[in-house]
Formats: C-alpha cells, sequence, structure tokens
C-alpha cells in the first residue's frame, strides 16, 4: 500500500520494496504500479512523475504536468515480446496517458474539469481495465467486464485505490479498493485482509497493488 509521502508499505507477507523518491511531510504520492512477481514498479508522484521501485529500470511518462498535482493513478501492461515496460498513467479527470510500450486506449469514465478521478487497474492480459472514482465506483473500459464493489461512498471523496488480483479470469476479475485511510474493500470474491497500516480519520492512503509470487504457497499477495 502507498501512502501520501511516498512510502511503501507491505500488507500481509509482501516484501518491503526499496522505494527511489520519499517526499517527508508532503502529501505528493498518488499511485503505484508493481510487476507481476512484485519485484519492482513505480510510484507516481501528482505532477506525473513516475519513480521506480525495487528493480524497475527508469521510464519516461507519457504526460507530466508540471506544478499542477492532477496526475492520480499508474498501471502496468504487460509489455510486447522483446519490449521494456508500459502502462498508462490516470489524471484526476479521468484520462488515461500512456508511456513506455503500452498502446492509446480510452476510459468510459470522464469528468472533464472534476478531480475525482482515483485508481486505475488493468486486467492480467491487459484487454481492459477499471478507473476508481472518489466514491468508490469501478467504470470499467476495454473488455473488462461489471464489477459490483463492497466499498461505495456517496457524495464523499474517499476512495483512492483500485488492485486486481493477478492471475484471475479476466471475464471475472476480482480485488480490492483502498480508502484513503487504508481500509481494504473487496470485490468480486477476493478473500478479506488485513492492512498493516491503517490511519483512521487520516486521509492518507493513496494505492494499493496486488501482485504473484510463483513460489509462494499462496497464489496472491495484496
Amino acid at each position: 500500500m502507498l501512502d501520501g509521502w511516498g512510502g511503501v508499505n507491505p500488507v500481509g507477507s509482501s516484501p518491503r520494496l526499496a522505494a527511489s523518491a520519499y517526499w517527508s511531510g508532503w502529501d505528493i504520492a498518488r499511485g503505484l504500479a508493481l510487476s507481476d512477481d512484485g519485484s519492482g514498479g513505480y510510484v507516481l508522484d501528482g505532477f506525473g512523475g513516475l519513480h521506480p521501485v525495487g528493480s524497475a529500470p527508469g521510464v519516461n511518462p507519457g504526460a507530466y504536468w508540471s506544478g499542477w498535482d492532477i496526475a492520480r493513478g499508474v498501471a502496468l501492461a504487460p509489455p510486447p515480446p522483446g519490449k521494456g515496460p508500459g502502462g498508462y498513467v490516470l489524471d484526476g479527470w479521468g484520462g488515461l496517458h500512456n508511456f513506455g510500450s503500452a498502446p492509446a486506449v480510452q476510459s468510459s469514465g470522464y469528468w472533464p474539469h472534476w478531480d475525482i478521478a482515483r485508481g486505475l487497474a488493468l486486467l492480467a492480459d491487459g484487454s481492459g481495465g477499471y478507473v476508481l472514482d472518489g466514491w468508490g465506483g469501478l467504470h470499467q473500459f476495454g473488455g473488462a467486464p461489471t464489477v459490483a464493489v463492497s466499498g461505495y461512498w456517496p457524495g464523499w471523496d474517499i476512495a483512492r485505490g483500485v488492485a486486481l488480483l493477478p492471475g484471475a479470469d479476466p471475464k471475472s476479475p476480482s480485488g480490492y479498493v483502498v480508502d484513503g485511510w487504508g481500509g481494504l474493500h473487496p470485490f468480486g470474491g477476493a478473500p478479506t485482509v488485513a492492512a498493516s497500516a491503517y490511519w483512521a480519520g487520516w486521509d492518507i492512503a493513496r494505492a494499493a497493488v496486488s501482485w504473484t509470487a510463483a513460489s509462494a504457497a499462496s497464489p496472491h499477495r495484496c
């Protein structure tokens, strides 16, 4: 789980990863994406900068808004054969901006001039995904099916991130919505898990990522 200062906090049996950026006291981290094996990924800052975590190489962001805190989420796409990492940055209006080897896509949720988009997740095969709004609604795009969420707060901008369990059938995805206090809300049949970091009354949680370690006894880590 990502906090607003850039801390990457392990949940369950996930290992701790070294981050290349940390902003103590400054709530500017906005998104987290990890590779399928959890060995590395990127922290997204509010301006659109991408900062490597673990073993991930540096990448150029697809969009950057210097001085404007409008970037809201990041997700990695399955790379084409022989290509490097790529993915998408979500802006606060719901726009999706590709970077690296990822092709352009269009979201089904877009709210011009309303900063309400909060999180982004892709299906394991890259065929589609979900944009999370601040109330907890999930808006599918591409080939992603509709899902029912277990956490929804109409009129309260408190949803902060969405994570899909890897390895699941893209036709029946499951995962978690994270709220601003660090609570994890399962959907699609995902098991209930307890977060290792929870900040009751403090809106500081910013994202969650689920990954799979091939050698682990259990296939799911969040």
